[in-house]
């Protein structure tokens, strides 16, 4: 498990110095228009969607070790290449294969993790593996701020061979894993996508998923513009409650997880998730009423509860999809749940933008949708037993 870890942590690294930069990176050193940066980026999160699945089921039929290995290899190549870009053509190719990538590896990561473990020791290793991923993003962060500070646009070019390096890394580490990591889940191919959209209950849970995950994108795009353009909160606020939000998901990550393998308490762990999204979706624009400081703690109460929920609502949605997903097909199905957060990482930036613009109408609209999603939650069905469960893949392969 440790080499998953390591592969997990330093991935995140790599994802995180660039992250933290690409933006400016498209801006300052490949030296494109707004638009260009925003075709740039639009393709890499369509393209994101469109590899998920097709990587999956590689894995399913050549293995998680064979296919992580190439992708961390090719993820290497794409970044390389992204870093000596100089022109929209250029940019626009490195960051779709990159792109193309991007929703395919963590699935993989997770599936080869887990794929020795039960279902109740599941949910926590996916946990710690997630602190781990969390604390990675924000330290990688770092060196992209020395990038940002010093301005240079070779300072931005080092940071993405840097991220290059560690995913050639990641690609040398996956040459150790253990067989039974790299064993096959069973057929890929049209059977694969068959099975899962069968599995109704699992597709619902991917849908709540889905929609939950947009009060982590209102805490990251949502509450930035509502504190820059309708609040007296100092500007620095925006960076505290980055930091805040990190700082609760790693150290609550592992503890608030725990016995979300049973669906009774996933259920009551994505309801009160929900309902401490809608709370604290509500709290925002309590910011009318005060000025400075008081601005300031409002904002603050606010990502306090939105983190909270945010990592509820991971912990239950977690287990209540792992107790749904058949013996030796984990690969496909957690390609399949990530891909519910992929769709809302699409489509989810232009709904948030518009509706801060709502005023408070749009904070009351979203504290309604998150507490209707957790209600939703506690009508998650039973699974089948685990000997039905087997029996009916055996069947349907």
């Amino acid at each position: 498990m440790r080499r998953f870890y390591a592969v997990g942590l330093c991935d995140a690294l790599g994802l995180g110095m660039y992250l933290s930069l690409s933006v400016l990176f498209l801006d300052r050193a490949a030296a494109l228009t707004n638009q260009q940066i925003g075709i740039v980026l639009g393709a890499s999160g369509v393209a994101s969607l469109l590899g998920a699945m097709p990587i999956a089921r590689a894995a399913e039929r050549l293995g998680v070790r064979a296919v992580l290995g190439a992708l961390f290899a090719i993820r290497c190549a794409a970044f390389l290449a992204l870093s000596a870009v100089s022109s929209f053509g250029q940019a626009l190719g490195a960051a779709a294969v990159a792109g193309l990538l991007s929703r395919g590896i963590g699935p993989l990561i997770e599936s080869g993790l887990i794929s020795r473990v039960g279902d109740a020791q599941a949910v926590g290793t996916l946990a710690r593996l997630r602190t781990l991923r969390n604390a990675g993003m924000a330290a990688g962060a770092l060196p992209a701020g020395a990038a940002i500070a010093g301005g240079a646009a070779w300072g931005y070019r080092a940071v993405l061979v840097a991220s290059a390096v560690l995913f050639l890394c990641c690609a040398a580490v996956c040459r150790g894993f253990p067989a039974s990591a790299a064993a096959p889940g069973g057929p890929g191919g049209p059977g694969g996508r068959a099975r899962i959209l069968r599995n109704r209950p699992f597709l619902a849970i991917t849908a709540l998923y889905g929609g939950f995950t947009l009060s982590a994108l209102l805490l990251g795009i949502g509450m930035p513009l509502w504190i820059v353009q309708q609040t007296q909160a100092p500007a620095w606020s925006v960076t505290l409650i980055q930091l805040l939000n990190t700082v609760i998901v790693v150290v609550l990550q592992v503890r608030l997880s725990r016995g979300s393998e049973r669906l009774a308490r996933a259920r009551a762990l994505m309801c009160l998730g929900g309902l401490l999204a809608g709370l604290g979706a509500l709290v925002v624009p309590l910011t009318v009423l005060g000025a400075g400081r008081l601005d300031l703690l409002v904002v603050v109460g606010a990502a306090v509860l939105l983190s909270l929920g945010e990592l509820l609502i991971t912990a239950g949605t977690t287990g209540a999809a792992l107790l749904h997903i058949p013996q030796g097909h984990k690969t496909g199905h957690l390609a399949a749940l990530n891909l519910g957060f992929a769709v809302t990482t699409v489509v989810g930036p232009p709904l948030i933008s518009t509706t801060v613009s709502w005023d408070w109408a749009g904070w009351v609209g979203w504290a309604a949708f998150f507490t209707t999603l957790g209600l939703l939650a506690l009508r998650v069905p039973q699974p089948r037993s685990r000997a039905r469960r087997e029996q009916v893949a055996t069947v349907a392969a």
